[in-house]
């Protein structure tokens, strides 16, 4: 008789992981940049990361809402699934807008025998792989760093670094890896937006995520990281999933991050 509770249990489980994957959700953040100007307070960043073919988001009412109150949308890499249309995505893709700019960075499932291979999306130039772009608004500046994924692809770090820090102007960085919180010379960076690690994919109460895909300290694997010394971290969990269709306790996820100076009184252009 156990054995059929058991097979329920185990059944429920598997339901509710092959299910999680539908239940997006939108995660919001408020990072303060002291020597941030002040046209840019309020300034809204929209985040998809891993989005591995799926493209149910797009049409979410949610998620265009805050798609329309976005400055700029972040795509910060794995953008298809081996199994499902890439054309449609890449159709959804061409149509993200946002005032100050959509920007791509690759991630390791967009590269195909060594090189990037994103085909049918053209990005032009909209791919920040090792570049900076310069958002100016009335006098104030807010610089956006790309580095393409730091295994499969090729990083310039220290030509990217050499860039920013011949820039004046805060600067955010988007990685698809989190693991460039420990870049060296990190710290001319105030925020970092990445993903990769689907938070996990699969976590286990009282054990965590059973697989981190990154090299953080304090077993970190999705949300944010604040620590002196080191620019804000924010990890997606990702909108898709990656060889197995499940999440457990890691529901897809749309970020959202509105910048702040810390002044008392501020200017929104």
């Amino acid at each position: 008789m156990w054995y059929g509770a058991i097979g329920l249990v185990v059944a429920g489980l598997l339901g509710y992981a092959l299910w999680e994957p539908y239940r997006l959700k939108v995660t919001q953040h408020r990072v303060v940049i002291p020597d941030l100007a002040d046209e840019f307070d309020g300034f809204t960043i929209l985040q998809l990361s891993d989005i591995h073919g799926r493209v149910g988001v797009f049409s979410w009412r949610v998620f265009l809402g805050w798609l329309a109150q976005a400055d700029l949308v972040a795509v910060t890499g794995d953008l298809y699934s081996p199994t499902l249309p890439r054309a449609r995505l890449a159709r959804q893709l061409s149509q993200l807008h946002a005032p100050s700019g959509v920007f791509f960075v690759s991630g390791n499932h967009d590269y195909r025998r060594g090189a990037l291979h994103i085909e049918p999306w053209d990005v032009g130039e909209e791919l920040l792989d090792n570049r900076v772009a310069r958002i100016e608004r009335k006098g104030g500046r807010l610089l956006i760093a790309g580095i393409p994924d730091l295994v499969k692809g090729s990083p310039q770090w220290a030509d990217l670094l050499h860039t920013l820090r011949g820039t004046p102007g805060p600067a955010i960085l988007l990685s698809h890896r989190p693991d460039a919180w420990l870049l060296e010379g990190i710290e001319r960076v105030s925020l970092i937006l990445s993903g990769h690690t689907h938070g996990g994919q699969v976590r286990i109460p009282g054990l965590g995520a059973l697989f981190r895909h990154n090299h953080l300290p304090s077993r970190y694997v999705a949300g944010r990281l604040d620590r002196p010394g080191h620019p804000v971290l924010i990890t997606s969990q990702g909108l898709g999933t990656s060889e197995m269709p499940v999440r457990f306790l890691t529901r897809p996820e749309v970020i959202v991050v509105r910048l702040g100076t810390g002044r008392a009184a501020t200017v929104r252009s």
